[in-house]
């Protein structure tokens, strides 16, 4: 029994980072239990897009029955929530005469094989928690060994439970802001404890042009002016500073937009302290015309591009975004960014830097 109880909590555990687990290590208890169905669950009706359903010998179809028809009038959930936390309870105990005759919710237990329960009151903040068995047969009941078994089960469900929703919720936190990150017009970097907490695509591509630089607590800049600029920007910031610069490349005619700022201020006694983070949004702005075509056909003919290479060449360095590119041209990102990369690959060069100084060789050669 003790060697069962050790796989349960192994499966247990394990689920929280791989929560297809989670129906082994319920199945694991319903053999120990000797019961039926077993449930483990939290539902918050504010958010229903992170509710947590674990089930083991229950039809998955039961959860979604439940929580869109039953869950709202089921008079059984305010006396979970007053029952004490983790405490064991049983029908009796929820369950009221009135309920059995007049609530629809018990005509739907016994449709799924749901009978006799117990379980326990795993309820925090807004999210209704529960952990519950059912038995085998209506009228079974539990014996006291089921019953000291199931109390031994229940503070390791609810860590597993909860410690399950905050790595859900952090998913999807991430999820969100990649997304969100991904569709943004301009450049976003997120700076935190002198680390990179976050970088989009967009900004990727601006730092490719070599102009501007990533270091762990900002951005920096090969001219001299120009940095010292953005280190007193970065400062500014940090102290509740909005600042914005515009920067220009010399060599490529583009101009940098870029503003700074503190998106978690912290604030003590009147007086706002030195954040810990600092967000950096870039916007690039091109003074220069179109790519020449003539200089791009040299280039092609030299190191025999083909017409996709060619025209994504052209568009970087015609200072559009390989994301705008991709729009136009109803081509998948993905599929330019490999034809950049064949690209840069035949002519021996890998930034968009390198691809910059070799347009202006081959742009010199033909004057």
């Amino acid at each position: 029994m003790e060697k069962n109880f050790e796989l349960f909590l192994t499966q247990l555990y394990e689920s929280v980072e791989h929560p297809d687990l989670f129906e082994d290590a319920l199945t694991t208890a319903s053999d120990m239990l000797g019961t039926s169905g077993v449930h483990l669950y939290t539902y918050d009706a504010a958010k229903p897009e992170e509710r947590l359903n674990y089930v083991a010998r229950i039809d998955t179809a039961f959860e979604l029955e439940y929580t869109t028809d039953y869950f709202p009038h089921d008079y059984r959930i305010e006396r979970v929530h007053k029952s004490p936390y983790g405490q064991v309870i049983t029908d009796a105990e929820i369950t009221t005469e009135h309920g059995l005759k007049t609530n629809p919710v018990h005509q739907l237990l016994p449709k799924y094989e749901v009978y006799d329960l117990m379980g326990t009151n795993l309820t925090k903040g807004d999210n209704f928690g529960w952990f519950g068995v059912s038995s085998l047969r209506a009228g079974d009941g539990f014996t006291p060994l089921q019953r000291k078994m199931f109390e031994r089960m229940i503070p390791h469900a609810s860590r597993a439970l909860h410690y399950r929703q905050r790595v859900k919720s952090l998913e999807m936190k991430l999820s969100l802001q990649d997304r969100v990150a991904a569709e943004l017009p301009f450049g976003l970097i997120v700076f935190s404890q002198h680390t990179i907490s976050s970088i989009n695509p967009e900004a990727l591509e601006i730092l490719e042009h070599g102009f501007l630089k990533l270091k762990k607590a900002g951005l920096a800049c090969a001219d001299r002016k120009h940095n010292r600029k953005l280190a007193e920007a970065h400062v500014s910031a940090l102290h509740g500073g909005l600042p914005l610069l515009k920067l220009t490349d010399e060599r490529s005619g583009i101009t940098y937009l870029i503003q700074m700022f503190n998106p978690k201020p912290q604030a003590a006694g009147g007086a706002v302290e030195a954040a810990q983070y600092l967000a950096v949004k870039i916007m690039m702005t091109g003074t220069t015309e179109q790519a020449d075509r003539a200089v791009l056909e040299n280039m092609a003919d030299a190191f025999r591009l083909s017409k996709a290479e060619t025209n994504v060449i052209c568009a970087v360095l015609s200072n559009q975004s390989l994301q705008a590119y991709s729009k136009s041209r109803s081509v998948r990102l993905d599929t330019v960014r490999k034809q950049l990369r064949s690209a840069l690959y035949k002519m021996n060069i890998n930034s968009q830097k390198q691809l910059f100084q070799l347009y202006e060789v081959f742009r010199s050669f033909s004057r």
